[in-house]
């Protein structure tokens, strides 16, 4: 039996079936993870919220509440047997987000793309491209951008090939979003009141970029992730 609530769950209003992580029993830890799939529709499973966000609006996050419900020993993600090895529960969640930040990575690394394209066009169309300032920014957030999408491909590149990456997956997570958010902002500047009408694609670029730095862990965490794997950072 499941009781409980999840907050900015993705799509999960729509969805057949969700994943839900719960614990069986919160004195055994960690060792107690598991993971359900929940049907649509099962009894206690329900109560869905759209939120309402300042950016990702075409991704519909939602929340939920668990009452009461009861889902079949069969729903269990993987059997038992999956979670008695270390790879289980807690450590197979975990896991997840090695492969998951790379792709958050690559994600903001396209919105700064796209901003700084957009910023590209609007100073070439301005008579702002000759600006050297301005060229030095639009330069220097690309560099970033550059540096950050490696980052990423690396991390994704040893996923790919089931080879440890918690470090590169934190790192790429770490870099990715700061260096987009730095590329719309920069974006904003340069478009000016035209950039704060909101029928802009910058604008909503601008939006958009600043939930990548939040999902599959803040840039805080992944700075503790890898002080944690390089220079031994108590838990």
């Amino acid at each position: 039996m499941l009781d409980g609530a999840k907050s900015f769950s993705g799509n999960s209003g729509r969805a057949e079936w969700t994943v839900v992580f719960a614990t069986i029993d919160p004195a055994l830890g960690r060792a107690g993870h598991r993971a359900f799939v929940v049907e649509r529709g099962t009894p206690g499973f329900g109560d869905f919220r759209i939120e309402k966000k300042m950016g990702l609006k075409a991704y519909e996050s939602t929340s939920f509440f668990l009452s009461g419900c009861r889902v079949p020993a069969a729903n269990l993600l993987g059997g038992e047997a999956y979670y008695e090895q270390r790879s289980g529960g807690f450590k197979g969640a975990m896991n997840t987000f090695n492969a998951g930040r790379p792709a958050i990575a690559g994600m903001a690394v396209g919105i700064g793309r796209a901003a700084l394209d957009e910023a590209a066009a609007f100073m070439q169309a301005q008579g702002l491209a000759s600006d050297l300032r301005l060229r030095d920014r639009l330069e220097r957030s690309r560099r970033k951008l550059k540096a950050a999408l490696l980052m990423a491909l690396r991390a994704a590149w040893l996923a790919d090939r089931r080879q440890p990456n918690m470090l590169e997956a934190s790192a790429s997570k770490a870099l990715a979003p700061p260096a987009a958010f730095e590329a719309t902002s920069f974006a904003m500047e340069v478009l000016g009141l035209a950039g704060g009408r909101g029928d802009h694609l910058i604008e909503k670029l601008f939006r958009d970029v600043k939930a990548l730095d939040i999902v599959e862990g803040t840039g805080q965490i992944q700075r503790v992730v890898m002080a944690r794997h390089l220079v031994g950072l108590p838990n």
